[in-house]
This record gives structure tokens, C-alpha cells and sequence, in this order.
């Protein structure tokens, strides 16, 4: 649907609209012809007024489904008008239920689930943007006009001096890597992932493991990199059992 803002209207008694409505056909459910979230049941040509939950809209293509649907997935036509919001949602939540930007003006990639009035924290994984009109996260030039825009930074994160490296890393095999890890600058247990080659993260081996960047993966310290052996304790038969160095030298 071509997404657009909708105008509220104040909530009527439904008794009153089940009088004015008449069922097009005996059984089925059928739109308001104004309100996008508002529609019918028809049974034996008696009409009830039913409400989509609040952030949903009834999808009226088929009479005989009852299906309240999100409204990048719903086409209103003329149907322009929707109910009041419901009172006391989380800030995060425009409506009880829908997909929707995150707070800051200043930041692209959030968004939050919210469902039943509850935030559900998102993150777009780079360089994908969310756009609240589709609901998902797109790449820049994908994003409608209605979609956040946010000036990017020239400066590139850092983790103790260290940064994703431009470009491509390959992989053992000649491949390109979607999400390179790279040894930790001052950390035999750490390691840090490029996510999408831009997403800097710094993650870590479980106890008693180090990191091989040979692998990828994490391993015994005495199969890791030469300056790891001794990462957690000395050979007990070295000269320095109390003070060696992590490649198990003696200062």
C-alpha cells in the first residue's frame, strides 16, 4: 500500500453503526467504508461492528477472512480515517501493536516490535536502514521518502586502537568473508568481528579457550597462536612458573 498518515476519528457506540450499516452479501466480513481499522461480520444479513487491535487494519480482499493485518500490508483505498490510540502505550509504541522508528532523530538502523503495547528492541544489520512505511529494513537507496535520514560518520569505531580494515578480507579460500574476526590487539581470549566488513563487535572465547585467527575458531591454548600458550598459567617447568609472558618467555 502507498503509506500515508491517518486521520483519527473519535470511537461511536457500535450499536449505532451496526443500524446504518447494511451487509452487501448474507455472511462475510466487510470494511467501514471510512474507517480503515473498523469492519463488519454479517450473519444472515445482520451486522456486528468489530475493531482490528490497535496499530492493525482490517485487509478486506476476501469477505470471507477476518484478518486485521499491519498497514504496509494493507491497502485502505478510500478508508482514511482510524481509531484513537490506545491511552497509557510505552513512548517507544505510536500504537499498541506496528513496527516503528527508533526515538532519536539521529539514529537509522533501531527500531522497535511493538506488540501489545510492549517495545521489542531492534537493529538493522549494516548498512540496511529501517523505513517504518515497509516495515523492514532496506538498503539506502531502497528506503521510501517517508524513511529517517541520517548523515554518516567518516570516523570509523575503534576497539583498543583497532578497526575494521577497508574493503574485503578473504578467507582461507580466496572467498570474501561476510563477517570477519580478527585477532584482539591486547586479549588472547577476545577477538573482534567485522560484521558486514563496517560493524565492529568484540567477542569472546568461553574460560580456558584462546582465539585462533588461523581458524576462526576458539581452542586449547596449546593449539592456538605461539603467543597465546600461556595466556592462562606458566609451564610449572619453566624458569619464570609465576611471571611468564603469554608466549611463555621470560622477561
Amino acid at each position: 500500500m502507498q503509506f500515508k498518515p491517518f486521520l483519527l476519528l473519535l470511537a461511536v457506540v457500535a450499536a449505532q453503526d451496526d443500524a446504518f450499516f447494511e451487509c452487501p452479501e448474507s455472511n462475510g466480513f466487510f470494511p467501514d467504508p471510512e474507517q480503515c481499522d473498523k469492519y463488519y461480520e454479517c450473519v444472515n444479513k445482520v451486522p456486528e461492528t468489530k475493531f482490528c487491535s490497535d496499530g492493525l487494519l482490517f485487509e478486506a480482499s476476501d469477505p470471507n477472512n477476518e484478518l486485521c493485518d499491519y498497514p504496509f500490508n494493507v491497502d485502505c483505498g478510500a478508508r482514511e480515517f482510524v481509531q484513537e490510540p490506545e491511552p497509557g502505550l510505552d513512548i517507544k509504541c505510536y500504537r499498541a501493536n506496528g513496527f516503528f522508528n527508533h526515538e532519536d532523530p539521529l539514529i537509522c538502523n533501531k527500531y522497535y516490535n511493538c506488540v501489545h503495547g510492549f517495545p521489542h528492541a531492534y537493529e538493522c544489520p549494516p548498512p540496511l536502514v529501517f523505513d517504518e512505511a515497509q516495515g523492514t529494513c532496506v538498503r539506502e537507496e531502497q528506503a521510501s521518502s517517508f524513511a529517517k535520514k541520517c548523515e554518516k560518520s567518516d570516523v570509523k569505531e575503534e576497539i583498543e586502537g583497532f578497526s575494521c580494515p577497508d574493503g574485503e578480507t578473504l578467507g582461507p579460500n580466496g572467498q570474501p568473508l561476510a563477517h570477519p574476526s580478527f585477532p584482539h590487539p591486547t586479549s588472547c581470549r577476545k577477538y573482534l568481528t567485522c560484521y558486514f566488513s563496517k560493524d565492529l563487535n568484540e567477542l569472546g572465547c568461553t574460560e580456558g579457550l584462546v582465539f585462533d585467527d588461523r581458524s576462526n575458531t576458539c581452542v586449547p591454548p596449546e593449539e592456538g597462536p605461539k603467543d597465546c600458550k600461556c595466556w592462562y598459567e606458566c609451564d610449572p617447568k619453566s624458569d619464570c612458573p609465576d611471571s611468564c609472558n603469554t608466549d611463555c618467555s621470560c622477561s
